[in-house]
């Protein structure tokens, strides 16, 4: 599964401690990072990750969480399987109309 990470760093020296803890983090199996950004501000970011499970989701926050104000997480699903996906539905929808 995809999933789409907004994160706060709670503040004082918390986004430099997730930096530091970052750098000697190491990946789980099931569980990869796409993609990463850091907002110009660096308060916080962004994740593109796909994951095996919720487990290994799980495992991943519990090891930051201590750090971060708020951490939104929001499946996805990638643009072009989306649109096969929605059209089918709407196909559906138009037939029972």
């Amino acid at each position: 599964m995809l999933v789409m990470v907004t994160y706060t760093f709670e503040g004082g020296s918390s986004g430099r401690a997730a930096y530091d803890r970052f750098a000697h983090w190491k990946s789980s199996a099931g569980f990869e990072i796409k993609g990463g950004w850091t907002v110009v501000s660096n308060a916080g970011g962004f994740l593109l990750l796909e994951a095996a499970n919720e487990g290994v989701l799980l495992e991943f926050f519990a090891q930051f969480k201590d750090l971060n104000k708020e951490i939104q997480i929001t499946p996805v699903v990638e643009l072009n399987e989306a649109v096969n996906i929605v059209q089918k539905a709407y196909k559906w929808v138009d037939s029972v109309s």
